[in-house]
């Protein structure tokens, strides 16, 4: 008897095909992956079993470990996956020095924060007779007491105030030279951007010129520095650094 096209007790259902079961097979196990991915997400975000315990600092001079501690407090007791660098500088805003973080999260609960700081290249006296150190910008970013407790060179600070170009000028200068050079230096004048000159702790003058081509100056002179024959120099000319003079 054949079937009975208007439907009924006759009606025949067709087997699923091999390639229908396997699409909702994978569907299925996607949908699995999916759901366990979301819960381990939810998980890693918000436990507190990776809540932050310890912080380290690392990399920090002008910023004392102390004061960076009590700057990232808030940070304690939240989850390490949701800690990121740009949080880590919001609250590092306020110190001047700091110039970035690289953050690394050590499980289950340990936060290391690497401090970059800006490089200060010289000290400026202030108003308050203690010192500034200024980066190569004219950033101030900290402040020393005492003038030698900081082997760097003194800038007048009239100069920032009368010419701010020529001050730009000299520390310009001054971060092209390597720190091995600077410690070496007593304070660094120029009356024009062009006639920039440098005084060793030693007696010796600079002859700088302008802070054109001051990574080829800073070559020269640090050669020089290190040439045991030149101790006896009085000025160092290296304004023309293809040609530098001795006398």
């Amino acid at each position: 008897m054949s079937p009975d096209p208007r439907g009924g007790a006759n009606v025949v259902t067709l087997p699923e095909t091999p390639g229908r079961r396997l699409r909702r097979r994978v569907l299925w196990i996607g949908g699995s992956v999916v759901a366990v991915i979301v819960a381990l997400m939810l998980v890693l975000l918000y436990s507190p079993l990776l809540a932050v315990q310890t912080i380290t600092v690392e990399g920090n001079k002008l910023v004392p470990t102390k004061t960076i501690n009590a700057s990232l407090a808030p940070l304690k007791g939240v989850p390490l996956p949701r800690i990121g660098p740009g949080r880590v500088k919001e609250l590092l805003a306020d110190q001047p020095p700091i110039q970035d973080v690289v953050v690394q999260a050590h499980a289950p609960g340990t936060l290391e924060v690497q401090i970059v700081e800006y490089a200060p290249v010289a000290v400026v006296k202030n108003d308050s007779k203690s010192y500034d150190l200024v980066d190569e910008e004219g950033r101030t970013l900290s402040t020393v007491k005492k003038r030698d407790s900081v082997k760097l060179p003194l800038i007048d600070a009239r100069k920032s105030k009368q010419d701010p170009q020529v001050f730009a000028s000299l520390t310009h200068v001054l971060a092209a030279l390597p720190a091995s050079a600077l410690k070496k230096l007593d304070h660094a004048s120029a009356q024009t951007v062009d006639s920039v000159e440098l005084s060793l702790t030693n007696g010796q003058k600079v002859l700088w010129g302008s802070d054109e081509r001051s990574g080829d100056k800073a070559r020269v002179l640090t050669a020089f520095l290190k040439d045991k024959k030149q101790q006896g120099v009085g000025t160092f000319d290296v304004s023309t650094p293809d040609h530098p003079v001795t006398r």
